[in-house]
């Protein structure tokens, strides 16, 4: 039993070896047939107006200042009204 267990792992260890051999190799032959995306405009809308960098910032800007107002509209729709005297 232990021989036939032996021979499996060492079987599984050399297809492992070999498609991980193979990995960059297919990596580049996917890279390569690469063009342009169909949704590619060219001329002046082929440039970006702000850099992603920028993008991303008022990105996470805006989604902070959405979820400040969400909890600050819960709070106040979830109130309690204080105890008549």
């Amino acid at each position: 039993m232990a021989s036939t267990m032996t021979a499996v792992v060492r079987r599984a260890l050399r297809v492992a070896t070999r498609a991980f051999a193979l990995l960059p190799l297919q990596t580049l032959l996917s890279l390569s047939g690469a063009g342009r995306a169909g949704a590619d405009h060219g001329g002046p809308l082929a440039s970006a107006p702000m850099s992603p960098a920028l993008v991303g910032a008022l990105a996470a800007a805006l989604t902070l200042a959405a979820g400040i107002l969400l909890v600050v509209i819960v709070r106040l729709l979830t109130r309690k009204t204080p105890p008549a005297e």
